[in-house]
């Protein structure tokens, strides 16, 4: 056995010599040829087809190639790390804040100087510089060296969207979108009493987990592990009294049987996570699946949501639901989760990258076309004109529909975050390409949101935070369906310190003293 494993271990060393100067002589051909090759790893919602005629265009005008890596995102950290073991670091990523923190101190990233980046993206540290704040720009410099540019969303100013099944409040004898919790509730008995689909059986709940995000914001808490500002103070939102309170009212609709059983596996059954497929298949009437563009129809955005064809597929044309707002609590609190304009995302570059000369400089020089030149924005964002959209000068709307009938994703088609789109920060290309889009955001997610004031990664959240998580999850859903009773609240709390929140805590306000 001895023997058999030193044979393997030498045959796997030899590989793996044989692998590296694979890769050794690719990289020389690549130079040969006089083309630079960029390991790009994008959002990975599906493979990017490499002869996607938008990724050739934007590979011509650049003079570059995009080698895209495809990691499943289910395992996403896993893969990369171990990648990264290997040295076969990416190129360009994105990390989120916790990850970058890790990564940066192990000495994965590349670094910069902040003249470099003005040197090769004018146009993106001017944007960055106006729309980042001051202590956001000091937070990812170490020792005066960028090893990271923030992502900014525009699309995260807008809480996420509760939906109610319309057709059903008609049925029950409800002619309003209920506002209040109180309305909220005595629609919900209906819809579990009331035959809302009138098929003659007892088979419809309220809602399901996703809907717990309006009821927590009742409250004046949230369901995510989120820091909120309370008394100039920060708290985490899964342990405040608040939450007790919220799960009181959830454990009492579960035992009056309004929240679907269903909900402890989640609503989306294991889909993208803003698909609720409960909702679509007409077991509930009310949810908050996510943002406006996850819940939106082809008349109402530039395309239309997974959610509302799945619904249309499954319920019929006769089937409606339509938009409400969060509830508005007894102490007019109210409000879903939303993830704010940065979201703790930067995007980095592989130390590796200073092996070859001029590839840092390339990548940055990429993100700034991205973000200076609308031509190049739109071809990256929304493809070809007049192969992919069709633009309208009355309205100022792109549409899309030619990309649609294509039958391919944006993911493989190599566009947005998908694509080398990564940075986005122009917010005057973004409104202009998605005005559609941001005038039903502007319609329908006009209300206040619940938004992290944490936005930098803390010393201990690597160590800590994935574990509270855990335990809050597995608590809620005990205390809920009255597993585990909640006078015991005082002693989850109590658990939750010991496990790491009274050093996150402390860590979390030392922060916020000195940038809020």
């Amino acid at each position: 056995m001895k023997k058999k494993l030193c044979l393997f271990l030498a045959l796997c060393m030899t590989a793996a010599i044989v692998a590296a100067g694979c890769a050794n002589q690719q990289q020389v051909q690549s130079q040969d040829d006089g083309v630079m090759t960029i390991d790009w790893l994008p959002q990975c919602d599906d493979y990017v087809d490499k002869e996607s005629p938008i990724v050739k265009k934007y590979e011509e005008i650049l003079g570059v190639n995009i080698n895209f890596i495809y990691l499943d995102r289910n395992q996403m950290t896993e893969l990369l790390n171990m990648r990264i073991a290997s040295n076969q670091i990416p190129d360009v990523m994105r990390l989120s804040k916790d990850v970058y923190q890790s990564y940066l101190d192990q000495g994965v990233l590349a670094d910069y100087t902040e003249e470099t980046l003005k040197e090769n993206a004018p146009t993106l540290y001017d944007i960055c510089k106006t729309n980042a704040w001051e202590s956001l720009w000091q937070d990812i410099q170490v020792d005066g060296k960028l090893y990271g540019i923030p992502t900014l969303n525009i699309q995260g100013r807008y809480p996420y969207v509760p939906i109610w099944r319309d057709d059903w409040l008609r049925n029950v004898g409800i002619d309003k979108i209920p506002e209040t919790l109180d309305e909220a509730e005595d629609a919900f008995y209906k819809f579990v009493n009331n035959d809302p689909d009138q098929n003659g059986e007892k088979d419809t709940y309220a809602l399901s987990s996703m809907g717990f995000n309006a009821v927590y914001g009742a409250f004046g808490t949230q369901e995510y592990g989120i820091w909120l500002e309370q008394d100039g103070k920060l708290v985490y939102t899964l342990t405040m009294p608040e939450m007790k309170e919220a799960l009181t009212l959830l454990n009492k609709w579960y035992q009056d049987g309004l929240i679907d059983p269903e909900f402890i596996t989640g609503e989306n059954k294991g889909q993208y996570w803003a698909n609720s497929v409960s909702f679509c298949n007409g077991r509930i009437g009310f949810s908050v699946p996510g943002a406006y563009y996850h819940i939106s129809s082809e008349e109402q955005t530039t395309k239309a949501s997974n959610n509302y064809t799945t619904f249309k597929d499954l319920q019929g044309e006769n089937a409606s639901y339509t938009t409400g707002k969060p509830f508005t609590g007894k102490d007019g609190k109210s409000g879903t989760y939303k993830w704010g304009v940065y979201n703790g995302n930067y995007i980095v570059m592989g130390k590796n990258v200073k092996n070859t000369e001029g590839k840092l400089e390339k990548i940055l020089q990429i993100h700034e076309k991205v973000n200076s030149d609308f031509d190049f924005y739109k071809l990256t964002v929304i493809g070809i004109e007049n192969e992919d959209y069709v633009y309208d000068s009355a309205t100022g709307y792109y549409d899309r529909s030619l990309f649609t009938e294509k039958n391919i994703s944006e993911a493989a088609a190599g566009l947005n975050t998908n694509g080398i789109a990564y940075l986005q920060n122009n917010f005057e290309f973004g409104e202009s390409v998605n005005k559609k889009d941001f005038d039903y955001a502007n319609q329908v997610a006009s209300f206040d949101g619940y938004e992290n004031k944490v936005w930098a990664g803390l010393p201990s959240s690597g160590q800590y935070t994935s574990i509270l998580e855990s335990k809050a999850k597995e608590a809620i859903v005990l205390f809920i369906t009255g597993q585990r009773s909640l006078e015991e609240f005082d002693q989850y709390v109590e658990e939750m310190n010991s496990a790491g929140l009274t050093q996150l805590t402390q860590e979390a306000n030392e922060w916020f003293q000195e940038t809020k």
